[in-house]
């Protein structure tokens, strides 16, 4: 099934974008305009258009903090984390001396942290040891009761990165009385792009 493009990549990666409306990830409406201003399979456009839009919503999104709107801060915010994550998908040609990847990514996280602290249920970063480094990550709980509960463990697959863990399973976890753990593994997000730590086979 095609969805917005013919190129099956962009169009992968525009459902992949879209679907994270159910969780406030993205607006079906922000994606099907910007998805109508880039050609097929223009990676250049691609990456121009996410990161407009992103940067239009991180402006929304910090001034309603500013102004005390916390819901609409937060709900600008989290999506501004998804679209910066939507704009560097396709800056493979160099990514680890791509200056480009790197303010990206530094958006994505500090987009969703500050929307992290908006939520209904604070998420709490989490620094999980590992080999002498640390992999970031997100704690998600239903509530702060500090009741023991069931608790999923999320890892995201070859291309995700820690803050869509939020859209593709911690929220809908947290909404079902479960905690969420979720985290950045090697070769991943924030730890290849700051900790340079690779996929490794286990």
């Amino acid at each position: 099934m095609k969805f917005l493009f013919e190129d099956e990549s962009f169009s992968f990666e525009a459902l992949r974008t879209a679907g994270y409306a159910a969780y406030g990830g993205a607006d079906l409406g922000e994606v099907l305009v910007t998805a109508r201003g880039i050609p097929d399979g223009d990676e250049a456009a691609w990456h121009q258009r996410w990161k407009a839009l992103a940067r239009r919503l991180h402006a929304v999104g910090t001034n309603a903090l500013q102004a005390g709107h916390r819901v609409s801060a937060r709900d600008a915010l989290l999506r501004a984390s998804g679209y910066y994550r939507a704009a560097e998908f396709y800056l493979r040609e160099d990514p680890v001396h791509d200056p480009e990847v790197a303010l990206l990514g530094q958006r994505v996280r500090e987009s969703f942290a500050a929307a992290a602290v908006l939520l209904d249920h604070p998420a709490e970063q989490v620094a999980i040891p590992f080999e002498g480094r640390v992999l970031p990550g997100y704690l998600f709980r239903p509530d702060d009761s500090g009741e023991p509960r069931p608790t999923v463990i999320y890892h995201g697959g070859y291309d995700s990165v820690l803050e869509e863990a939020y859209f593709a399973a911690a929220a809908g976890a947290v909404r079902r009385g479960y905690n969420c753990l979720a985290f950045d593994g090697p070769g991943q997000g924030a730890v290849l792009r700051d900790q340079h730590l690779t996929f490794r086979p286990d």
